[in-house]
């Protein structure tokens, strides 16, 4: 069983599914990297490394290196919970969750009482799925640090905050991903415009 699939039957958040229906929710995602059955599931999402020029790290201490600055350095942002792969803040009457994944199986399924943010790959898959799911997108937001892209529509002050972390700490700059900007410029959802 693969990294995504395993992942999706540990969380409680998407409930019981039937075999038929991992499967075909499997083949709408981009195949997620990780397939060692013998490493846990937060462990995977965890040690997923990411290379920044002279620079290595890991998703999970970035993870945590954020709930840290905002428990430390940021006085309007609460960290309400903090575990091995999931980040809730608080930010005025805004919540929002920072999560690691492995894959996107039942991804709608993860936003709680606000926004979510899950740093994970990015694929062709994804995109399509983003640009063509108006609720999905309005709710949960990718973000792929190997890559430095996000496919985002959702409004979180703490997702701001995270992207100023990662410049100001380091020194590294997240962009749009360019197929979902593209696709919704296409399909009318935005526009690009000067004026």
């Amino acid at each position: 069983m693969n990294a995504a699939a395993r992942e999706a039957l540990a969380d409680p958040r998407v409930g019981p599914v039937s075999s038929e229906e991992l499967e075909a929710e499997l083949a709408r995602w981009d195949e997620a990297e990780g397939a060692d059955e013998s490493e846990g599931v937060d462990e995977l999402r965890r040690g997923r490394t990411i290379e920044w020029a002279a620079q290595t790290v890991t998703q999970g201490e970035l993870l945590d290196a954020f709930a840290a600055y905002c428990a430390n350095e940021l006085d309007d942002v609460e960290v309400l919970e903090h575990g091995p792969s999931r980040l809730a803040l608080g930010w005025r009457r805004e919540q929002s969750a920072i999560e690691l994944r492995s894959g996107l199986a039942f991804c709608g399924r993860l936003a709680g009482d606000g926004p979510v943010l899950l740093m994970t790959q990015i694929g062709p898959k994804a995109v399509e799925r983003f640009l063509d799911d108006a609720a999905l997108r309005s709710r949960v937001a990718l973000l792929d640090l190997a890559r430095l892209e996000k496919i985002a529509a959702v409004r979180s002050s703490v997702f701001v905050y995270f992207e100023w972390f990662l410049r100001d700490v380091y020194g590294v700059k997240v962009l749009a991903e360019s197929g979902f900007t593209r696709g919704l410029v296409e399909r009318g959802i935005i526009s690009l415009g000067m004026g």
